[in-house]
């Protein structure tokens, strides 16, 4: 069964015509460092797809996908390949956005680096003809997006309390603590526990293993949602915890890829991170959005440390989802030194305005300067 809305459906039919592929690997630096159980990330190296269409549009997109396979099994230069020798060969020629779309699913996983193409296509036919797939979406969406900070891990108290007290300050809608199961200092859950503010969650980034339900019960004895506990793969571990111990109020990330295993663990979590680039895209994000409002699923959508390119897009998609009480987009000025847009991300008293990511402008000269690989790909 399909859950793709008609007019979207419609929409796939337009024409796509594409001259070259860029790819431009940049690189932004970071305000500070960001821990988390992954590990340390002092930049955000990202890949930027440019979708040029033979009238001479550019469209962007970004792949969310780490350096690393620490996240997943994508990293950057792998994504690069995939592109290069299977990607572009396929699509090359293509004629519609159903047809990319149908062409991309040839090839098996590699989620990131394919919503990268699509996003690129789709920014092209936006700024082509004002509207993309996005635009075709018949559903009510917000002006200003509530949203929520992740907060890394913390090696001292002072710094922990000195961070919290300044997104409270700064209107955040949600606190998002990142945890593992050698994060458990007295400190972070003294902090915790005196934080004043209505909506705060846990994110272990899949860390615990069952040799860690000792450390995880000790987060899951404060109440709130923990995002993705257990690694991909690993969900079985929610029953084994539960046998022994009180229930967990879980929030699916990484679990989560494709419509098929969402409806697979319908009723066994909370609420839902969606990632666009982690689904596969923006009809794929549209399609399990749809899934969960038909079944009153909480859902919102989740950062991958993206420019201000993913960031636009992803805050676009945001702004769809009207009950989500934040989503983890972070202005540009809370990570980033430098970013690629114009008017980069901003954000007021825990809301971003559309005028900010509905039409993204970019600085072609800090997009040069922070280029650090570039590849074209053309016939």
């Amino acid at each position: 069964m399909s859950y793709v809305p008609d007019e979207v459906n419609l929409f796939l039919e337009s024409p796509v015509s594409l001259a070259k592929l860029e790819l431009a690997v940049i690189e932004l630096p970071q305000i500070k460092p960001f821990y988390s159980s992954i590990g340390v990330r002092h930049s955000r190296k990202a890949l930027i797809v440019k979708w040029y269409t033979t009238e001479g549009v550019i469209g962007y997109g970004e792949c969310s996908c780490r350096p690393d396979p620490f996240y997943s099994h994508e990293f950057v230069n792998g994504a690069i390949e995939v592109i290069q020798s299977y990607v572009y060969p396929q699509i090359k020629r293509a004629n519609s956005y159903r047809q990319v779309l149908d062409l991309l699913s040839k090839i098996r996983g590699w989620n990131f680096t394919k919503a990268a193409v699509e996003m690129a296509m789709n920014d092209a036919i936006r700024r082509s003809t004002g509207k993309g797939i996005l635009e075709h979406w018949n559903r009510k969406h917000l002006e200003r997006v509530p949203v929520g900070i992740s907060m890394g891990l913390f090696s001292d108290g002072a710094t922990m309390d000195e961070s919290i007290s300044s997104a409270i300050h700064e209107g955040y809608q949600r606190l998002k603590f990142k945890i593992s199961p050698t994060y458990d200092h007295p400190f972070v859950f003294r902090n915790i526990e005196s934080c004043d503010h209505p909506n705060t969650s846990f994110d272990a980034n899949g860390s615990f293993k069952e040799s860690d339900f000792e450390e995880l019960k000790k987060f899951a004895s404060l109440g709130k949602i923990i995002e993705q506990p257990f690694a991909p793969g690993s969900y079985y571990l929610k029953e084994e915890y539960e046998f022994a111990n009180s229930p967990l109020h879980i929030c699916l990330d990484e679990e989560v890829e494709t419509l098929g295993q969402l409806i697979e663990h319908k009723d066994q979590f909370a609420e839902l991170n969606v990632k666009p680039g982690r689904v596969g895209g923006l009809l794929n994000t549209i399609e399990i959005i749809e899934f969960c409002m038909k079944y009153s699923i909480p859902v919102w959508i989740g950062g991958m440390f993206e420019t201000g390119i993913g960031r636009a897009q992803n805050l676009q998609i945001a702004s769809f989802l009207t009950e989500a009480k934040a989503h983890d987009q972070s202005p540009s000025n809370r990570y980033f030194t430098r970013d690629v847009l114009k008017q980069p991300v901003e954000m007021q008293d825990g809301f971003i305005d559309g005028s900010y990511f509905y039409k993204p402008e970019i600085d072609e000269i800090a997009f040069k300067e922070l280029t650090v690989k570039l590849l074209s790909l053309e016939s």
